[in-house]
């Protein structure tokens, strides 16, 4: 059987498989961004707008301090859906952390892979976790209305997309 590949325009991952996935794997980006890696080319930015650089760096922060949290909650739950809910999304912060250090062309912060303060209670973190999420959506949104260059755009709208598939996810 012959496979087919894809790459994500959103942060680049591969796959194989004769089958587009729903979402890639890697970032939680929606399957429109994930393209035939033979007609996937990768968008550079020439320069970014001094704006766009200090909403990437605060995104970049966010970020970081997201996966934290993350981390440090999926170390408390009280169940294995729950630990595997938190690390799932420490990995996708981590992800779009890397995927803003490309763009900002820094290296990823030391501190990214940290485990972070949470409450010791679950319920209680995933409170803080759709706070997280719903703050990261209006941030990214504020963000996206500020941006000037079409790739910053096209990254803001899918962290904008997975933020809200996450929020579904958390109820």
């Amino acid at each position: 059987m012959k496979e087919d590949s894809s790459r994500c325009r959103i942060c680049w991952g591969p796959y194989l498989g004769s089958a587009k996935p729903t979402h890639c794997a890697f970032c939680g980006a929606r399957q429109r961004h994930i393209v035939a890696a033979a007609d996937y080319e990768p968008t550079g930015i020439a320069e970014l707008s001094r704006r766009s650089r200090e909403n990437l760096e605060h995104a970049l922060a966010q970020q970081v301090d997201n996966s934290m949290f993350y981390r440090g909650a999926s170390k408390v739950a009280d169940t294995e859906e729950g630990k595997a809910l938190f690390a799932a999304m420490a990995a996708m912060e981590e992800r779009h952390a890397e995927i803003v250090c490309r763009v900002l062309v820094v290296a990823v912060p030391e501190d990214l892979r940290d485990t972070g303060a949470c409450s010791p209670a679950h319920k209680e973190n995933l409170i803080e976790a759709r706070k997280r999420r719903e703050r990261a959506s209006k941030v990214y949104g504020k963000f996206l209305g500020e941006a000037t260059e079409e790739r910053v755009r096209e990254i803001l709208e899918a962290f904008i997309e997975i933020q809200g598939d996450h929020l579904s996810v958390l109820g």
